[in-house]
């Protein structure tokens, strides 16, 4: 460790590996420091006996040459982990009826169609909007660049470019929340169970990208041994880039000086030392570095609140299961499976009841066999899950707010697991549950816990018309230099969006620093530039602290 650096970045996950990748190409120093003994985050994953069980990704996205997050980790490494392209993506599941989404969209909506003959003409409007959103998805990656790095005349000529690209979206923006998405999809369907396939979003566009993504074949499954290979990688590339990576080690509070960030005080072993930088960037949750790390009063309290009462996405309750023969065997195959219910009110899907909300039924060990042992395989069953469900998850607090986990909570989430598993045996394989040679249970504790996230949130604001009216997500804080580069920083979540705000961040740091490697970089990020050109200009001109 050193004492000074040109950068500090809070938070070891894949948005503060990935901006320490991007700042270190350019030449700055940077010191990642995490809490946790190992980086990551939640594309972490864990290890049990052989098995590796990864606690994030379902699918991947964006990864094709036109996506930004192949544009952001090409220019990390071109040699990045590459992902791969799922073929069987996503099976809408009920009792009445099961719809295999796979990368040949005709196929898709003839299974709509053999389901809902009566819809024919609503399916043919839907799936014209899906074809729609799938040109305009092309080149959505030349539009990622937020207008925080923006100089007035470029945001003139980039909204000018994008404007014809996103107007088949803005028809759709309008139909958010509960009763936005029920409304929209009344423009296309009369039969409610049809309507139910979508029971779970929060916005009309959730209902038709997943589609547009499969018709532009845009689906892929994590890199060879899971989500992990990408954080190896991240820690590989920050080490030969003469970056530091401080595991096991807390972040105590940000140092500041007449409302400019100086740097941070870590704590590393019990002791207390200070690290001296331009820059601090927020690679982790926003929520606990405002509450926790600055000063009372540098952040107005009007601001904290904004964001912690944001439209959040949930936490989740996952059960990873260890089988004792390959899950080809049960029956299943690389599609996730939507398991859901007919007939039910759109909230009871999301609350976190095993016997009828929504469930994600997946089996990466047949997408890659090196997840575990020979002979054997994974099922992981997840539901979206609220941090106050259950009264806390039937968790007490200390002194210090921190939540305790007794006897009832153990009791519970055992219970939970057992009525998922229950589900499983009945709606997929009666057979299930005899294979199983083990499970580990996570629940919104648990992910609030190894993230810090507000409320064990998986990714942080969601998109939509009430977050972006209060502008919920920005790069900037009311203290100079001290910048957002994590998920709140944008609105949404994975790895796309931790591409995404991690080369905007690059671009403020970059602009104030280097004003004519900003406009290479913009030019890049923009599609205006290529790879090549990019690299030829860096290798020419090495940017030095």
């Amino acid at each position: 460790m050193q004492n000074k650096y040109d950068v500090v970045i809070i938070g070891g996950g894949i948005s503060g590996l990935t901006l320490g990748a991007l700042l270190g190409k350019f030449g700055f120093k940077c010191c990642i420091v995490e809490k946790e003994p190992h980086p990551g985050g939640y594309l972490a994953g864990f290890k049990r006996k052989g098995f590796f069980f990864d606690t994030a990704i379902h699918w991947l996205n964006q990864f094709n040459q036109e996506g930004i997050a192949h544009r952001c980790f090409s220019f990390i490494d071109a040699d990045y982990p590459k992902p791969v392209p799922l073929k069987k993506i996503q099976r809408y599941q009920t009792d009445d009826f099961n719809i295999l989404v796979n990368d040949n969209i005709d196929d898709v909506k003839a299974g709509f169609l053999s389901y809902f003959p009566d819809e024919e003409k609503g399916i043919n409007k839907f799936f014209s909007h899906v074809q729609e959103l799938a040109e305009a998805s092309h080149k959505l990656a030349n539009f990622a660049r937020s207008a925080q790095t923006m100089t007035p005349a470029d945001k003139a000529m980039f909204y000018t470019r994008a404007l014809p690209a996103v107007f088949p979206l803005l028809k759709h923006l309008k139909y958010t929340g509960n009763k936005g998405v029920k409304k929209g999809l009344d423009k296309y369907f009369k039969n409610k169970a049809i309507k139910d396939i979508f029971s779970s979003e929060s916005d009309l566009l959730s209902c038709l990208f997943p589609l547009a993504w499969a018709k532009n074949k845009d689906y892929y499954s994590t890199p060879r041994g899971g989500s992990i290979a990408f954080v190896k990688w991240l820690t590989d590339v920050n080490n030969k880039q003469g970056n530091t990576l401080m595991l096991n080690t807390e972040v105590v509070s940000i140092s500041t000086n007449k409302n400019r960030a100086t740097g941070v005080i870590i704590n590393q072993n019990g002791s207390n030392k200070p690290i001296s930088s331009k820059y601090v960037i927020i690679a982790s949750d926003l929520i606990s570095a405002y509450r926790k790390l600055l000063p009372a009063g540098i952040i107005p309290e009007r601001k904290i609140n904004l964001i912690e009462n944001a439209v959040q996405y949930k936490s989740g309750f996952s059960v990873s299961v260890a089988l004792d023969c390959p899950a080809e065997n049960l029956g299943f195959d690389e599609a996730l499976t939507l398991l859901f219910k007919n007939n039910l009110k759109r909230y009871k899907h999301e609350e976190a009841d095993p016997l009828h909300s929504k469930l994600n039924v997946l089996s990466p060990s047949v997408r890659d066999k090196t997840v575990c042992p020979p002979d054997k395989g994974i099922v992981s069953i997840y539901m979206n899950a609220g941090f106050e469900k259950y009264n806390f998850w039937q968790t007490t607090t200390d002194e210090k707010g921190n939540r305790i986990k007794g006897e009832a909570y153990h009791q519970l989430k055992e219970e939970i697991a057992k009525k998922m598993i229950e589900r499983v045996d009945k709606e997929i394989n009666a057979e299930f549950s005899k294979h199983i040679l083990f499970y580990e249970i996570a629940t919104p504790i648990t992910y609030h816990r190894y993230t810090g996230n507000h409320k064990g949130s998986i990714m942080g604001a969601k998109p939509g018309k009430e977050n972006m009216k209060n502008k919920v997500a920005s790069y900037f804080t009311p203290v100079k230099n001290l910048l957002v580069g994590g998920q709140w920083a944008e609105l949404g979540g994975g790895v796309p969006i931790t591409s995404k705000a991690a080369m905007n961040a690059t671009l403020i740091v970059l602009k104030q620093e280097n004003k004519k490697m900003f406009r290479q970089f913009a030019n890049y990020f923009d599609g205006k530039k290529s790879l090549q050109e990019l690299n030829e200009v860096i290798n020419k001109q090495p940017f030095t602290t």
